[in-house]
């Protein structure tokens, strides 16, 4: 009515879902598979609020200083003017004023990723299975993120050459207008009136789309069916992941963000088994044994899980001296790699080239993505064990003693180095352990 929509949300309305799929049996040992698939997240555009709802929702900022260096409201006083009383629909546009806002944007679209996969499977000699896969994932119109991630409201990049002048205090235009915040003061910083909406402080869309990821990998499992005693089953996956993340330097440019995942993991061997010694009554050796000394050396299961993969990527963070009300801020790097080729132990103090990186100047964004490929934390290699004992009581009450050792070769796995530029001597430094010692424990289970 009067030119406002009466609904929330812009429609959505070609959201069309394909899928594809076929199988095909190339002979009597391999099979030959492939699927796509078209798939959208859950739609945004229900009934969903507006977080707030701003009139009936107040907030009184906290205003520390004006130009980022000289204090204004002590914690002593933090709010000389008092706390802002709630105005309803009294003040129209100016509804807010001064403050951070976080709703929805009318133009929102339905999140959605293309998923494939290829894959040949094929039977091997001695009941083993193995199948060797492509899989794939694209996700597209993702959240950009929110607060502490993306804004509206940031200033333009190209002012960056104002240099100090964006800290300079300047008449405030939005003086006497009410409201909290910056916009309160006589006076405001020259960087606050360059905002593409200067008379509010933060702006953060609420599931606002734009953000994308890819994920490819070679998938290779094999597994063996129960003979002999012996089962065991793994897998190894060669893959990389990509995306645009929810936290950017530059809101005006996010896809600059576009990086390596937090949840890239290059390559990953995961394998498990379970062999019961063929020593014993009824087994392929010792099965004339008494039963006495079946009991002692008879019957024995050996357990284990076996992991290996690859770090995780590390990001380095700097101080936010851009000036232009970003959300985030990267480093410099200096153009060399900063990789180390050294055993984990002898680079606790230095785990990377600390001198590749610094604090970006004032008034600059740094040039590194938010996460570096060839630099990850430390790697996971894990080794588990158990060995099983089961002693027959009666005909139908049985016995069974186990002992387990978790991180069975006491490996370490160090945790991630400090990765702030401006954390001095502890910068690149690795002062934790994330995993635990070997841990060894036996239990007794009765079983009827």
């Amino acid at each position: 009515m009067n030119g406002n929509d009466r609904t929330q949300f812009d429609g959505d309305f070609n959201n069309l879902a394909p899928r594809l799929g076929f199988a095909y049996q190339w002979n009597d040992k391999t099979t030959i598979r492939g699927a796509f698939a078209q798939l959208f997240g859950p739609s945004t555009l229900a009934a969903q609020g507006t977080v707030g709802p701003y009139g009936f929702r107040v907030e009184t900022p906290w205003v520390a200083s004006l130009d980022g260096i000289t204090p204004l409201n002590r914690l002593s006083n933090p709010f000389p003017g008092g706390f802002q009383p709630v105005p309803g629909s009294s003040q129209g546009a100016l509804t807010a004023i001064g403050s951070n806002l976080d709703a929805p944007l009318s133009n929102t679209n339905t999140p959605y990723t293309l998923q494939y996969n290829f894959t040949i499977q094929r039977e091997l000699p001695g009941a083993v299975l193995l199948e060797a896969a492509f899989v794939g994932n694209r996700g597209r119109q993702l959240s950009r993120g929110g607060e502490g991630g993306f804004t509206l409201n940031q200033v333009d990049p190209r002012f960056l050459s104002l240099g100090n002048q964006l800290n300079q205090l300047v008449d405030n235009p939005f003086f006497g207008n009410g409201g909290a915040g910056v916009v309160a003061n006589r006076q405001v910083s020259r960087a606050q009136l360059l905002r593409p909406y200067p008379q509010f402080g933060a702006i953060y869309p609420v599931f606002s789309q734009g953000s994308t990821s890819d994920y490819n990998s070679l998938q290779v499992t094999f597994s063996k069916r129960f003979s002999k005693g012996m089962v065991f089953e793994g897998s190894y996956v060669w893959a990389k992941a990509m995306d645009v993340g929810t936290s950017h330097q530059d809101s005006w440019n996010y896809m600059a963000s576009r990086s390596v995942s937090s949840v890239d993991v290059p390559h990953r061997l995961i394998f498990s088994g379970v062999y019961e010694l063929p020593v014993g009554r009824s087994r392929q050796f010792g099965a004339g044994m008494s039963k006495v000394l079946d009991a002692v050396i008879g019957g024995w299961q050996v357990n284990g899980i076996y992991n290996v993969q690859s770090g995780s990527a590390l990001g380095i963070g700097a101080n936010n001296t851009a000036g232009l009300f970003t959300e985030a801020i990267r480093a410099n790097n200096n153009g060399r790699a900063a990789a180390l080729n050294v055993e984990a132990h002898q680079r606790l103090d230095k785990w990377f080239d600390t001198s590749v990186f610094s604090q970006p100047a004032a008034f600059t964004l740094g040039n590194m993505s938010p996460l570096i490929s060839n630099l990850r934390n430390h790697h996971i290699h894990n080794l588990d064990l158990s060995v099983f004992k089961t002693f027959q009581l009666t005909e139908k009450l049985r016995l069974q003693f186990r002992a387990e050792a978790f991180n069975s070769m006491n490996r370490v796995r160090f945790s991630s180095p400090n990765t702030g530029v401006t954390a001095g001597a502890n910068f690149g430094r690795v002062t934790a352990q994330s995993n635990d010692p070997r841990q060894m424990q036996g239990g007794l289970k009765l079983i009827w």
